[in-house]
């Protein structure tokens, strides 16, 4: 056997159980929850914790501040839990907004684990609850996506006919992402969640506002970008020259255009 052929029958095998592995764990390069019980210490003055059940009758946690209309449901990121949210959306309820801050499976003390299906329908119960709870339509409702948020916020936007759409770092697919990362790894045949939000998107009326970093080092521009291209007027977009991922939110003129936004529906 030549010593070519030997490397080559090396590095088939090696890849093939690169592949088996990146299949096995993938969800762990996807979510990273922060398992400790998200603290309200001193945001409890603006926030409560509510609970809903899951269709397996698992109860999570959330935070809600109940105030006036608009009534804003925040879906955030794929790490860490909603303790960093409560501080990083409170400026839409100093503005007397009624936020609340969905908490996903497998985050903070929730039990179960996370994944697409199961983000969704869980998501899908949490707005429920709030319709009923306070007696209001899903057009009354705003849906707030944070990067992976983006995702469970436009699959909930397919379903139901809500009063408008706001994204930080929102992406096309996971499966866009996943290949800028993984390109030597056949990732379209081997992801479980595959977050198709390009397909998505098309499905919603509502009006919608993109905010992305065109530096942004997590979700590369180029997926906001095409997501928004995808997406039903009327829409509006805020690209950042000098931020990042998690920095566009701290942004004085970035909150203001959100306001702007709203006041404008």
């Amino acid at each position: 056997m030549s010593t070519f052929i030997y490397f080559l029958k090396n590095f088939i095998v090696l890849y093939i159980i690169l592949l088996i592995v990146l299949y096995f764990i993938q969800r762990k390069l996807i979510y990273y929850p922060l398992k400790t019980r998200p603290q309200l210490d001193n945001l409890s003055e603006f926030y409560t914790e509510v609970e809903t059940q899951t269709k397996e009758d698992f109860k999570l946690t959330h935070w809600y501040a109940k105030q006036g209309p608009p009534y804003i449901v925040v879906f955030h990121g794929n790490a860490g839990n909603i303790e960093a949210r409560g501080y990083r959306f409170k400026f839409l309820v100093d503005q007397n907004y009624s936020v609340l801050l969905v908490s996903y499976r497998g985050y903070g003390v929730n039990p179960g684990k996370a994944s697409e299906r199961h983000l969704i329908d869980d998501s899908s119960l949490v707005l429920e609850w709030l319709l009923k709870k306070e007696g209001i339509s899903s057009t009354d409702v705003i849906l707030f996506g944070e990067s992976l948020g983006s995702g469970v916020a436009i699959a909930l936007a397919s379903k139901y006919p809500v009063k408008a759409l706001i994204f930080d770092g929102a992406f096309s697919s996971i499966t866009d992402v996943a290949k800028s990362i993984y390109s030597f790894i056949p990732v379209k045949w081997m992801l479980k969640d595959s977050w198709n939000s390009e397909i998505r998107i098309q499905k919603s009326k509502a009006p919608s506002l993109f905010i992305h970093a065109k530096n942004d080092s997590i979700v590369p521009f180029r997926f906001g970008e095409k997501l928004f291209s995808l997406a039903n007027e009327p829409k509006k977009h805020i690209w950042l020259e000098d931020s990042d991922h998690n920095s566009n939110l701290e942004k004085e003129s970035v909150r203001q255009s959100i306001f702007d936004f709203i006041q404008s529906l």
